[in-house]
């Protein structure tokens, strides 16, 4: 539904060089946000897990590694 919204949205025909400036801003914009609210959309979605889910990483300090 939010996806056909958006697609109205969009102009219908622009240059080459337009849409890619588009993504280019968008993509810098994506990551501009990611970075800025990374550990609240973490603490979000370890928020929204079940406890079952999250795993906790075993203390190997002693133990060799294997491949």
């Amino acid at each position: 539904m939010i996806a056909l919204l958006l697609k109205e949205l969009f102009p219908e025909s622009v240059s080459d060089e337009t849409a890619y400036h588009l993504v280019c801003f968008f993509e810098q914009l994506a990551a501009e946000l990611d970075s800025h609210y990374f550990a609240q959309t973490k603490r979000y979605l370890d928020s929204q897990r079940p406890a079952s889910a999250i795993v906790h990483p075993k203390n190997n300090d002693d133990e060799e590694m294997s491949f």
